[in-house]
């Protein structure tokens, strides 16, 4: 809420001659303060009791719609008010095999490489991130370092963290993982990848886009029951719910399968971006059992 006060001569509690109490006329706003304002900004005018020849205020009072009726231009004007009080406090990801930097657009966007904080694996674990590079419906990682194991980068990227993560199985002893038939398109070996998507989560990264204009996106991703996933920039609305196709197939006899037939889809909106340094956030709105590897960003016009 913003108060902003002008200081205006309303009314005396002296008569014209200056020997009595006036009577109080009702209460005017000043010509100089708007009746009314374009959206999404309302009005309202508040008096203060009056004194022997003094001023009395009145109060501007620039209250925001509720989030629901909110146009483009309040939801980029509350992300820049949030923004300014509280300030981002992400960095890109690094390691030692990884040397960070924001993510390029136009270029690939590595789902896995959401960005991090700089603290201790003691305090990853413990959840220092959550709520700041992501949410997580749960405080584990339910593929690096579980269900992977121990025993090399692959199996143990970011397993302090709690966005679960996993690669890309190619000749798997016994069953084959990601290298079936069932897929749409074959994904790399050994790819990392962000899975075990649940509603409500989210990630964020920190991005460097080149040049000003709309982006086309397409992802390489497995989806068991479809879904929509969105993008904000800045905390922005940018892209407005984006539908994923389901990639279930009823031949594949195995169950937990589902979550690994890889398909490439090319989505034609429009994502309007500005040139410069941004947080992207990823959400996942409504279903889970979804895998993202990558997104590629391509200069449209």
């Amino acid at each position: 809420m913003l108060a902003i006060w002008w200081r205006v001569r309303l009314l005396t509690d002296r008569g014209p001659s200056g020997d009595g109490p006036s009577k109080s006329a009702p209460f005017a706003p000043p010509p100089i303060l708007p009746m009314k304002l374009p959206s999404p900004f309302g009005v309202q005018f508040a008096r203060l009791a009056p004194g022997r020849n003094i001023l009395a205020a009145a109060a501007l009072i620039l209250g925001f719609p509720a989030a629901n009726a909110e146009s483009p231009a309040a939801r980029e004007t509350h992300a820049t008010m949030a923004a300014a009080a509280n300030p981002y406090r992400g960095v890109p990801y690094h390691d030692s095999v990884y040397a960070g930097g924001p993510q390029i657009i136009p270029g690939r966007l590595q789902n896995e490489y959401y960005d991090t904080l700089d603290v201790s694996d003691k305090e990853k674990a413990a959840g220092a991130e959550e709520g700041i590079t992501y949410h997580d419906t749960d405080n584990k990682n339910s593929g690096s370092g579980a269900l992977n194991g121990l025993g090399s980068y692959l199996k143990e990227f970011r397993r302090f963290e709690s966005p679960d993560i996993s690669y890309v199985k190619f000749n798997n002893p016994g069953t084959a993982v990601d290298d079936t038939a069932y897929n749409l398109v074959a994904p790399e070996a050994n790819a990392l990848y962000l899975g075990w998507i649940a509603p409500g989560e989210w990630v964020r990264y920190t991005v460097e886009v080149q040049a000003d204009g709309r982006y086309s996106l397409t992802t390489l991703y497995t989806s068991k029951f479809g879904g929509h996933i969105s993008l904000d920039c800045d905390g922005a609305d940018v892209t407005g719910p984006i539908a994923i196709p389901t990639t279930f197939n009823a031949a594949d006899p195995i169950e937990w399968r589902q979550a690994h037939h890889w398909n490439k889809i090319r989505f034609a909106r429009n994502i309007a971006l500005k040139k410069g340094r941004h947080v992207l956030t990823l959400h996942f709105l409504d279903q889970p059992v979804m895998n993202f590897d990558y997104m590629d960003f391509a200069l449209v016009e």
